[in-house]
């Protein structure tokens, strides 16, 4: 069971679309902006973004009966 399995298909997709249009957002806007003789500098760390969509995408590809995967056993 993953982080995601309690919504329903059409809310996990919803929450992808979200996951994506944030992820855009933050790789092509602007990270610095100034004015009046002060400037701030925002991080752009998508990895924790890219981290929830991998988790919304393995969930959805687990309901339409796609391959998930999992840790590899040696004997």
């Amino acid at each position: 069971m993953g982080i995601y399995s309690h919504l329903t298909t059409a809310q996990l997709q919803a929450k992808r679309d979200t996951f994506l249009s944030a992820l855009e957002a933050r790789l092509t806007l602007p990270t610095m902006a100034s004015g009046e003789g002060r400037s701030v500098q925002f991080a752009q760390a998508p990895a924790d973004l890219e981290r929830q969509l991998r988790a919304v995408n393995e969930e959805l590809a687990r309901r339409a009966g796609g391959a998930t995967r999992g840790p590899i056993y040696l004997a």
